[in-house]
């Protein structure tokens, strides 16, 4: 089924080797406005029951701690050039807000197994500039040293900094558990043999025990290009299977029921763990709004 993960990896500022957050992942909306829909289904985007309690992506804790370690080595007669980033992180038709893989008959029909591409891609195409002017700055001892005082520093004023990222972590792991439940689920596992039946003699390639991790299965991903890095567009071959792979989901109803016993799934762990989840999206919202004021502040203009 679709999990949780990242387009690329990512993390916060090492020294010598420099891990930027590149994933494009969406903004989620304030408490209020989330509350309003959060019982509304929604299996085009994969939308669950622990949605709402996701509020703003791990990227703006990044990039606003980079604008302020930016300042410090600045001071200091260093260059540190944090390019103006898009906040919304907009992400791209195949990832939803937390993250989550999409796949359906659409999305097959334009993408085939390929990543899909941003429609705006300025602020990612800037981030990625930052990463590799920077990265040529080392080695460099001084710098190394005066990156790890600011980094410091700039952590030392911050009363929690892996607040929101401690809490999607919590987001996830129970996404995770509801997802486990529902692998062992025998409705689930006979649409996945049902799945398997129509699509295999459609394809010339053995089919991977579970379609919706190990869908392609790596060796076709790869001489198809449908991997980081792979080629620009999918060939007609991998657009035809993603296509049949699609429908198959649908006629056999996979997808459907996937998504329902994942929601289920979901309700009880929520009900089992609202305090937690209030917590964690009253904490991530407050400080979604420190961020922003400090990219307000320190980022430059938009170009």
């Amino acid at each position: 089924m679709p999990v949780i993960r990242r387009r690329k990896p990512g993390g916060s500022f090492g020294l010598a080797g420099l891990g930027l957050l590149l994933a494009a992942i969406a903004v989620g909306c304030s408490a209020a406005a989330v509350e309003e829909d959060a019982g509304a289904k929604d299996r085009a985007t994969w939308k669950m029951p622990l949605s709402e309690f996701h509020v703003y992506s791990v990227e703006l804790d990044n990039y606003a701690e980079q604008l302020l370690i930016a300042n410090c080595l600045t001071s200091q007669g260093h260059k540190w050039p944090v390019p103006w980033q898009d906040t919304e992180y907009p992400h791209p038709e195949d990832f939803n807000k937390l993250g989550v893989r999409l796949f359906n008959l659409q999305i097959a029909k334009k993408w085939g197994y390929h990543f899909a591409r941003l429609e705006n891609e300025e602020s990612a195409l800037l981030w990625s500039e930052f990463v590799s002017t920077t990265n040529a700055y080392f080695p460099n001892q001084e710098l190394d040293d005066a990156l790890q005082s600011c980094s410091d520093e700039v952590r030392s004023r911050d009363e929690d900094p892996f607040v929101n990222f401690d809490g999607q972590n919590y987001i996830s792991e129970l996404y995770t558990q509801a997802q486990k439940v529902v692998e062992q689920d025998e409705a689930v596992q006979n649409a996945t043999q049902a799945w398997r039946e129509c699509l295999a003699p459609q394809v010339d390639f053995t089919l991977p025990r579970d379609p919706w991790t190990e869908m392609p299965p790596s060796s076709v991903a790869q001489e198809w290009g449908a991997i980081t890095g792979g080629t620009p567009e999918p060939s007609v071959e991998e657009i035809a299977a993603a296509v049949a792979d699609a429908k198959c989901r649908e006629s056999s109803d996979l997808a459907a029921i996937t998504y329902e016993k994942n929601w289920e799934e979901q309700q009880k762990l929520v009900a089992e763990n609202r305090d937690k989840l209030e917590r964690i999206r009253a904490e991530a919202v407050e400080r979604k709004k420190m961020l922003l004021t400090i990219v307000a502040e320190n980022a430059p203009e938009a170009p």
